[in-house]
């Protein structure tokens, strides 16, 4: 019998196709691989994370490149902050690139501010006010951004930029009003009413702006009194320097009713300013009660200089107006005293003081002093030219007197110019400085543009009857030019004019009738044969004469 073959040595060769495991089995295997992955990866990355840190904060390589571009960073950015205006301002415009390694919000708010403020305290506000905008819109209104709004408002002000220091004020109230601060804010509203109250050619917008500014101190209650005062102080004054007396004095009055000015000392001011405007009035008793009420009251501080200084040339009007021509001298001298050093040297104050006692050293007869006076008043510069008419008329009139006539006539000229340009209305005066000028020219030997001159100011003076008036005097004048210049039909008509306005046998009459009767003479026989100086000879006895201009 054959036998089977031997299991054992049968079994056949198996390939690696043949080999299947059961899905369990090769998906355990998978997952046992990936695990012992991640454990390998894991275990790679805390040693590596580990000792990384640990050698970054030990490692002295580390720390200092770290606090190298730390470093470098700060440096540069302080180095901005004091550089010249030109990177300064560039580092502003180009801030979100120049400071983009600060990552902080916080910390770039207030490096920003340090930019700007450097712009601010080099009086370039202008050119940081949309970077301001931008903080301050962006900030809290805590104290620490209300003093800084105060700073900016102060800047714009001094940089003659209202609206946006107006702005800042408004933001710096606001935020101590939300702090219960009212002495703060006190102190932000009466900067805000001398800004307002500043000269200005729109009253009715600075009447109004005053009117809100009151109704916000009124929230104050009785600390705002004081203040409340002051804002109708200034509504006064706005009202005055536009020609509304009664509504100034009104004001006036209730910013002053019940007032204690030992205890309210900044209403001295309104005081010297009603002073003024009840002088304007004529109710000189009460102008100079309150005039000198006020100076006595005036400190030593600057704000209270412009005041005092007016409050002193007022007092010196009235002195002068009492014929009191010496005390008001001493008061105009004081009021230079009081000015010097603390009222801006471009002021229009100092032009109107030196005009002012130009005059009276004229009236006295001290014409070297008058002129040295109206000479300070032209040299003061910035102020509109139209008040330099004054000061050249009285300029002019001393140079005539004291024989500089050629200084004169330069003098009167630009004067009676400035006049026709700006007061053509005040013909009187205009016509005062035409006889002044005409004289002037008189005296030069231009005999001729004197006529023409003298023509201009009889056109322009009222014919005010009497000998002594301007008006008969540039007649008169007039009349001896024509004949100097030989122009004797014109000659004949100026004197037939005058005949019918002297004082019928007088001396002013003979002296008409007989240059009269000359220049008839004159004119009828020798027209081109006798000099100038002939015709105004004394003639012979049968002759008629004229008398000496």
């Amino acid at each position: 019998m054959e036998s089977e073959p031997n299991q054992d040595y049968q079994q056949e060769e198996l390939n690696d196709d043949d080999l299947v495991f059961k899905p369990i089995v090769k998906y355990a295997a998978i997952g046992l691989g990936l695990v012992v992955l991640l454990g390998v990866e894991y275990a790679t990355y805390r040693l590596g994370f580990s000792q990384g840190f640990t050698a970054g904060v030990t490692s002295e390589v580390v720390s200092e490149a770290v606090n190298t571009a730390a470093v470098n960073n700060l440096t540069h950015f302080m180095q901005v902050a004091t550089s010249d205006d030109a990177t300064l301002l560039a580092t502003v415009r180009n801030r979100n690139t120049e400071l983009a390694w600060i990552k902080n919000d916080k910390v770039r708010r207030e490096a920003e501010w340090t930019l700007a403020l450097a712009l601010v305290n080099r009086h370039k506000a202008a050119e940081a006010a949309e970077l301001l905008k931008a903080l301050f819109g962006a900030a809290e209104k805590n104290e620490l951004w209300a003093h800084r709004a105060l700073i900016v408002a102060r800047a714009m002000a001094d940089e003659s930029r209202p609206a946006e220091a107006l702005r800042y004020y408004r933001y710096a109230a606001a935020a101590y009003a939300g702090k219960g601060r009212s002495r703060e804010q006190l102190t932000i509203y009466s900067e805000m009413a001398a800004l307002v109250a500043a000269p200005s050619d729109n009253p009715r917008e600075q009447l109004e702006a005053l009117e809100r500014l009151q109704k916000e101190v009124a929230s104050l209650g009785d600390s705002g009194k004081p203040l409340q005062a002051d804002l109708l102080a200034h509504m006064g004054r706005i009202h005055r320097a536009h020609g509304r007396q009664e509504q100034a004095l009104s004001c006036f009055e209730q910013a002053l009713a019940g007032a204690d000015l030992s205890k309210m000392p900044t209403l001295a001011g309104a005081a010297v300013s009603m002073g003024s405007a009840l002088l304007e009035k004529g109710d000189v008793q009460r102008a100079e009660q309150l005039l000198r009420d006020g100076v006595s009251r005036l400190g030593e501080h600057p704000a209270d200089a412009a005041y005092l200084a007016a409050a002193l040339r007022d007092l010196a009007r009235i002195e002068l107006e009492l014929g009191n021509a010496e005390n008001a001298l001493a008061l105009l001298y004081r009021a230079e005293g009081a000015a010097m050093g603390r009222m801006n040297d471009n002021s229009v104050y100092w032009l109107c003081l030196y005009d002012q006692r130009g005059w009276i050293h004229l009236t006295k007869g001290s014409h070297e002093s008058a002129l040295a006076d109206f000479d300070r008043a032209l040299a003061q510069n910035g102020a509109p030219e139209e008040l330099r008419a004054q000061p050249l008329e009285g300029a002019g009139t001393c140079c005539l007197t004291l024989g500089r006539v050629e200084d004169a006539a330069r003098y009167l000229k630009e004067a009676v110019e400035l006049r026709k340009k700006h007061f053509s209305g005040d013909k009187p005066a205009i016509g005062r400085v035409y006889l002044r000028l005409a004289q002037a020219y008189d005296l030069t030997g231009s005999t001729r543009e004197a006529a023409n001159t003298y023509a201009l100011a009889i056109e322009h003076l009222p014919q005010v009857p009497g000998e002594d008036s301007d008006y008969f005097n540039a007649l008169m004048a007039r009349a001896y030019a024509l004949s100097q210049i030989k122009d004797w039909n014109a000659a004949i008509q100026a004197w037939d004019a005058l005949r019918p306005l002297v004082t019928k046998g007088g001396p002013r009459a003979r002296e008409v009738e007989e240059q009269f009767a000359l220049c008839r003479r004159y004119g009828a026989t020798l027209p081109e044969e006798v000099d100038a100086d002939d015709a105004t000879e004394a003639p012979a006895d049968d002759e008629p004469a004229q008398a000496a201009q």
